[in-house]
């Protein structure tokens, strides 16, 4: 007798409903975001950003923060090396231009400052000991030509009366005297003359040797001043009117000349830092506007330095601040800045859309007057803001645009709103 099998077929046809089942589960959602009628996507309107597109005055400004940054800042270093045996201040405090800040010590300069007084002590005897002995060798040389001159006088004397006797006809002198008297008196000018050159030559000779003399102790008076500089480098001081931002250096350590010791910034005198998008730092210029916020008080500014390099994003500038400082600024205070682009008093704008950049053209989707669906429309946009775009042209006012993102429908040209 044949018997009829029918297990394995109703497996298979609860097999196949399954499937069937899993297939109307996934299709299902698909099926129902389309309209059956005209086939459009269907968006929940409750999900969406809206905005309307305004006419009238619109402020283009870009934002950035940062912090105020003294703007005169110095770096006290010191010239000598020491160990630091005392400090007198601490960062934060308020000091004035000669004021003390830390004192180092160093025997060895100590010795060496003794040591050049010492030696200028006995230079500046010496010295003038040989100046005494020149002033005495210039002395002797003025007596021999005033001996040599008194002796060229006494023999002119004498050759001029022995001249009146001979004219007379006396003969109590003989010609041969006489001309012995002659020689003499040409002897005597010769000897006189010499010694003059003599004198002359002496004081050339006593005035370099002054010159020499002055030039080596002015040597020596500058090796005592820079002995007496390096001695009081020991003792570092406050070179301007400002607060001690950093105190690089500890009771007891060993520092080297030219190691910076502490930092200065003058009070009341800032620059802020801010840091600015790289994609909206095209837009901003020297000179323009800046708003400060110190979450307290607003201060007035304008740009001053643009840094051209590109640090994880975003461009350093520097903000000149012109209005007063007020009491709450302090160094490395955080602030943010509204930087003024361009300032329009009639024209199209709206809220910026996702992705949306200036000056570029772009797809958008406009509300129907019934807010029930919206289409695709292509815009040109301007000048960007934090907030707001401008529009060139592709709406008008009064008009309603998604402002959210749209990519998960930008391919259709139409969707509807629920």
């Amino acid at each position: 007798m044949d018997i009829v099998r029918t297990k394995s077929k109703n497996k298979k046809n609860q097999r196949i409903l399954s499937i069937l089942s899993l297939l109307l589960f996934i299709a299902l959602p698909i099926f129902f975001i389309f309209d059956v009628n005209n086939g459009t996507f269907i968006v929940s309107k409750n999900t969406l950003l809206i905005d309307q597109v305004k006419r009238g005055e619109l402020n283009i400004s870009v934002r950035g923060t940062g912090i105020l940054v003294p703007k005169d800042i110095r770096w006290v270093a010191t010239d000598v090396q020491g160990r630091v045996d005392r400090i007198f201040v601490k960062p934060g405090s308020q000091v004035k231009t000669g004021d003390l800040l830390l004192e180092l010590s160093n025997p060895q300069l100590v010795q060496n400052l003794e040591e050049t007084k010492w030696k200028i002590e006995e230079v500046t005897a010496e010295l003038n000991a040989q100046h005494v002995s020149l002033e005495a060798d210039l002395l002797d040389q003025e007596a021999a030509v005033i001996n040599e001159k008194l002796n060229y006088e006494r023999a002119l004397l004498t050759l001029n009366a022995q001249k009146k006797l001979l004219q007379q006809g006396l003969v109590t002198v003989s010609h041969i005297e006489h001309e012995e008297v002659k020689i003499d008196v040409a002897q005597f000018k010769e000897r006189w003359q010499l010694e003059l050159k003599r004198l002359d030559k002496r004081k050339e000779t006593v005035k370099a040797q002054r010159k020499a003399f002055q030039a080596r102790l002015s040597r020596m008076h500058r090796t005592l001043k820079r002995a007496q500089d390096q001695f009081d480098g020991l003792k570092v001081r406050a070179t301007m009117d400002s607060i001690v931002q950093v105190m690089s250096v500890e009771l007891g350590q060993q520092v080297n000349s030219g190691t910076n010791l502490a930092r200065l910034a003058k009070n009341g005198d800032f620059i802020a830092e801010l840091r600015i998008p790289e994609k909206q730092i095209k837009d901003v210029a020297l000179g323009q506007a800046v708003i400060i916020d110190t979450r307290i008080s607003k201060i007035t500014g304008k740009v001053k330095r643009i840094d051209p390099a590109v640090i994880n994003g975003s461009v350093e500038i520097d903000v000149e601040l012109t209005s007063d400082i007020p009491q709450e600024a302090r160094p490395e205070l955080t602030v943010d800045g509204e930087i003024k682009i361009a300032q329009f008093t009639d024209t199209l704008f709206v809220k910026r859309p996702m992705l949306a950049s200036s000056f570029a053209k772009t797809t958008v989707y406009r509300l129907d007057e019934t807010g029930e669906s919206a289409k695709s429309q292509k815009v040109t946009f301007g000048m960007v803001s934090t907030k707001y775009i401008q529009i060139q042209s592709g709406l008008n006012s009064g008009e309603n645009i998604i402002v959210s993102d749209v990519s998960s429908w930008k391919n259709h040209q139409q969707i509807r709103l629920n």
